[in-house]
């Protein structure tokens, strides 16, 4: 090896270090936090692994969604609300339908929300409105479409569809195999389309300095378009995957809420810089996962579940904190 590639490979680690770093430390405390949880229950196996697979679906997919538009540049809190249009839709048309029009009906909510926040994305750029104002108006215009098309709680999926994202024709038990395909196909796509192609470092780089990136030519309003469209498709990958999982829809708005708030502190913990451009998906993944096994880790630890709900919510918030001061210290240090 020459004196020049040996320089070189020098170079890579640390550049791949300050690109990955975190994301690869999140991983690690998964892994830790896995070896942990296994210890606390009396048997650890496919059971387990399957339930920690098809629970973080949801919250995955609103996670990377929400990491997408964050890396632009923006911030959309009504993923959780077009979560649950996904979600109460899917219900309310594809209860006793077989596969096929499932997967039609499937397939229109996907572009039917892309195109419906890639909307929003533009109406943001025009208006030069706040993204969290004009996001928070829409939360509720969701929301309330939801309670409309399903005023309470019901309706169901194709045993195909649940089978497609639990393993299982009934949502129970069942094989890791599927749903994790459905984990790791959608990420790994999105994932390309950032690192790998022309939009994808337009989203970069627009999230980094807008006017320096519209100064190089880069169409802006299309970034923010975009951003907003795979947004909205990925949170009607999560409302599918929730009636999947549930076998009904859920209107409640507390569930939207809640949705949103935990994709932001899986944004956060998964290392993307609020203020855009830095970051990478595959560290929310980790993140998303992490916070769905809080849960089931404090309960193993005997935790009262009121007392539980407490101590997820100080470590979300110790998570946002970290966060911050970790995008202060890296803008600083730039």
């Amino acid at each position: 090896m020459t004196g020049a590639a040996l320089a070189r490979g020098r170079t890579a680690m640390p550049r791949f270090l300050a690109r990955h770093g975190w994301a690869l430390g999140v991983w690690a405390l998964l892994g830790l936090l896995l070896a942990w949880y296994s210890t606390l229950i009396p048997r650890f196996g496919q059971f387990q692994v399957v339930s920690i697979t098809k629970n973080s679906l949801p919250l995955i997919y609103l996670a990377v969604g929400q990491a997408i538009i964050v890396i632009a540049g923006g911030i959309d809190l009504s993923l959780g609300g077009l979560l649950l249009l996904s979600n109460v839709v899917a219900a309310r048309f594809m209860e006793g339908q077989p596969l096929g029009v499932a997967l039609l009906l499937a397939v229109a909510i996907l572009v039917g929300l892309a195109l419906l926040n890639g909307l929003v994305g533009l109406v943001i750029h025009r208006s030069g409105m706040p993204d969290i104002v004009v996001t928070l108006a829409t939360s509720y215009i969701w929301s309330g479409l939801a309670l409309w098309i399903l005023p309470s709680p019901g309706g169901g999926t194709a045993p195909e569809m649940r089978w497609l994202f639990t393993g299982s024709p009934s949502g129970i038990g069942g094989t890791w195999v599927t749903p994790g395909m459905m984990l790791a196909l959608p990420v790994l796509a999105i994932y390309l389309v950032l690192r790998r192609t022309r939009l994808g470092l337009g989203l970069y780089a627009v999230g980094s300095h807008r006017e320096a990136a519209r100064l190089a030519g880069l169409d802006v309003a299309r970034a923010k378009v975009a951003a907003y469209a795979f947004g909205g498709m990925l949170a009607g990958l999560a409302g599918l995957a929730m009636v999947a999982l549930t076998g009904t829809g859920d209107p409640r708005f507390s569930v939207g809420a809640n949705a949103t708030l935990n994709s932001l502190a899986a944004v956060v913990l998964g290392g993307v810089a609020l203020t855009g451009g830095a970051g990478s998906v595959i560290g929310a993944v980790a993140a998303a996962v992490i916070l769905i096994m809080l849960n089931p880790i404090l309960s193993a630890m005997g935790i009262d579940p009121n007392h539980a709900q407490v101590i997820q919510g100080a470590l979300i918030a110790g998570v946002m904190m970290v966060g911050g001061l970790a995008t202060i210290l890296r803008e600083r240090s730039s």
